[in-house]
């Protein structure tokens, strides 16, 4: 049968509203087509109502603040160009998203892991690390942290800005879930809030199609100037109709975002009780948003598990690539980006592989020391 995709957490095709901005896009590229579409910056008209939505959403923003990208990982790639040297450190939370991993490494950086705990963010540990480790910059993802699903309060913000601002740490936040609260209730206000210094990261592709390869950087003015300095190195920008169709959708897009939110909380719910129902030992927190659970599987088979899901034509991600050195071995994220029949499907073939793999695994029992 078909593979069902569970190692990718990024949303599937977009919703209503999205053809409309496709089709108002395409109206208004011949207004672009008598220019070279060199856009280091990105297109103004996008970078104004990506400004004006910050604006309402608490954090007063300028166009000049943003520069728009190809994705979050390439503001990311930006970001590090810039201001990684060779060995140079990076504080993460520990899990966190894979790509990221890969970009700091890739980038000659070294990731310096601070844990998260069950419930969320050790400000003790936070500090204690920029001070010992003095790392050149800190990435945090505030929004249902990838992988956990953790939602940072108000006063941790506050505080992990401030810190990060004392020890003059360049404080890199990816906000690309910040607009998938799931449950009724506010969100809290962006770090960069708390604290002028504080670089976010945002992506189309998580709010409406994976398939949009469209981020931004928001940071202050001269960050963004050197940024435009580096980025030939890298792009010569962002493609020109894909910007006009954001452009849209952040206008015009509030419709189409209301009823991808409403898809996500339905397929959670469905995978959530799917899991309860056939995987009952399974231990996670139900997350207000974002893409995935983060489950505790009570023992260190996950790699296994993914291995033994192929052949039953699943994909999974195995929680190990969320962390360094093998940890994670017991944890796996599950998304729920799949409509709610395939989650039901793919829960079952889950399950299946689940068992095949607790038959083989025996847990270790305690040495005892003589």
């Amino acid at each position: 049968g078909d593979v069902l995709d569970l190692a990718a957490a990024a949303p599937l095709a977009p919703l209503g509203g999205f053809g409309a901005a496709v089709t108002a896009a395409v109206a208004e590229l011949p207004r672009y087509q008598c220019h070279h579409g060199h856009e280091l910056l990105g297109l103004p008209p996008l970078r104004e109502a990506l400004a004006a939505r910050y604006t309402a959403r608490g954090l007063p923003t300028e166009p000049d603040q943003i520069m728009v990208t190809n994705g979050g990982m390439s503001a990311l790639a930006l970001l590090f160009r810039l201001l990684l040297g060779p060995g140079d450190r990076v504080l993460v939370e520990h899990p966190t998203y894979a790509n990221a991993l890969v970009a700091i490494t890739r980038a000659s950086g070294r990731p310096v892991p601070v844990g998260l705990t069950e419930d969320g963010w050790d400000l003790d540990m936070f500090e204690a690390t920029l001070r010992q480790a003095a790392p050149r910059l800190a990435y945090l993802i505030a929004d249902f942290q990838n992988p956990t699903g953790h939602l940072m309060p108000e006063a941790t913000r506050a505080a992990v800005a401030e810190l990060a601002a004392r020890t003059r740490t360049p404080l890199v936040v990816d906000e690309t879930l910040a607009e998938l609260l799931l449950d009724p209730g506010p969100m809290p206000p962006p770090v960069a809030a708390y604290h002028p210094s504080v670089i976010t990261i945002g992506s189309a592709s998580k709010s409406y199609w994976g398939g949009l390869r469209l981020g931004w950087i928001r940071a202050p003015r001269d960050l963004i100037d050197r940024l435009a300095g580096v980025r030939p190195s890298l792009d010569l920008g962002s493609p020109i109709l894909e910007q006009l169709i954001c452009t849209e959708l952040t206008r015009h897009g509030d419709a189409a975002l209301r009823d991808r939110r409403a898809q996500l909380a339905a397929q959670r719910d469905t995978l959530v009780a799917a899991v309860r129902d056939l995987l009952p030992e399974w231990r996670f927190t139900v997350p207000r948003g974002g893409l995935s659970l983060w489950i505790d599987l009570g023992a260190p088979v996950s790699t296994a598990l993914a291995v033994a899901a192929e052949r039953y034509g699943l994909r999974l991600a195995a929680g190990p690539l969320f962390g360094m050195d093998g940890a994670f071995a017991r944890y796996l994220r599950l998304p729920y980006t799949l409509p709610e029949e395939t989650l039901a499907e793919a829960t079952e073939r889950l399950a299946t592989a689940y068992r095949s793999v607790a038959a083989c695994h025996v847990p270790s029992a305690p040495v005892a020391l003589a």
